[in-house]
């Protein structure tokens, strides 16, 4: 029998990280539903909050998080929509690939058939850094499935990536990590206290896991961008530091016909932990809209 992925170094390492993931929980605030939803590549963990009959909101996290990640952000973000939290396929999380997802449409596909596993026939997707990135790639692939995206500091889908991310990408590749506080902190912006339960999550993630998200992202093309014509929002913090945020604004402007973006002050590439209430107000008005 193949390994599920993403691997744990051994089985103590494995339940200490279940352990950080499940304290997390005490961060929500609200009530959650822990879902598995079976498709051709695994088995897909989600984290539900919100009533049944409210609009679907489903959440995308940035590489090597958690769909714990949202604590600051789902008691605002449920308390009008059921919102799905997903665990990304064969990232840290709790969902565990059967294989590889080597092609942009493999991710595509896996995100239709969670979406059929939920019985969403037309959902809003948010996405955060990676998140953002596979959020796009499910906008071109399976347009018809999406009624609005909102993309927080998504990762390299207008503007290549930066020296320092792309240095930090290729020594994770051998589990060379600066501390998870260091790393975190980097993120965030100047003066946010990030929470002891997160940082520990992070801290069991670089330390016992090994996800096998193997797809780097790669910037989108005009062609590609002009055809996504979904109401957009886009927020990125003036601290961002994966990249240039006004550049990133001005190539999305240019190419996304129905775009509202915002630089957000006092925030870094950790926005939704940095300025919650901005965030969790500028979703809630963008999803109200018309």
């Amino acid at each position: 029998m193949k390994k599920k992925l993403p691997i744990f170094a051994t089985p103590e390492g494995r339940a200490k990280y279940l352990a950080a993931y499940e304290a997390m929980f005490a961060l929500w605030k609200v009530p959650h539903d822990s879902i598995e939803v079976k498709t051709s590549y695994g088995s897909t963990h989600i984290n539900a909050s919100g009533p049944g009959h409210g609009y679907p909101l489903v959440l995308l996290h940035g590489a090597g998080l958690t769909s714990t990640v949202w604590f600051a952000n789902i008691a605002e973000l449920s308390a009008h929509h059921r919102v799905y939290a997903v665990d990304t396929i064969a990232d840290a999380g709790k969902s565990a690939a059967d294989r590889l997802l080597t092609k942009r449409v493999d991710y595509a596909n896996w995100l239709r058939e969670v979406f059929d596993g939920l019985n969403i026939e037309k959902g809003d997707l948010l996405g955060h850094s990676y998140g953002g990135w596979l959020t796009l790639n499910m906008a071109l692939a399976y347009p018809e499935r999406l009624r609005k995206i909102v993309l927080l500091a998504p990762a390299a889908s207008f503007r290549p990536l930066g020296f320092i991310t792309k240095l930090t990408l290729y020594l994770g590749e051998f589990k060379i990590h600066p501390p998870a506080r260091s790393m975190l902190q980097v993120a965030a912006a100047k003066g946010t206290v990030l929470e002891e339960a997160f940082i520990h999550h992070i801290e069991m993630v670089m330390r016992y896991c090994r996800p096998a998200t193997s797809l780097y992202p790669k910037v989108y093309t005009d062609e590609e961008l002009k055809q996504i014509d979904h109401p957009a929002l886009l927020l990125i913090g003036d601290g961002e530091m994966i990249y240039n945020p006004q550049k990133v604004i001005q190539r999305a402007q240019q190419w996304l016909p129905d775009l509202t973006a915002e630089i957000i002050p006092n925030a870094g590439h950790l926005l939704i932990m940095d300025q919650p209430e901005i965030i969790n107000e500028r979703i809630l008005k963008f999803l109200s809209s018309d």
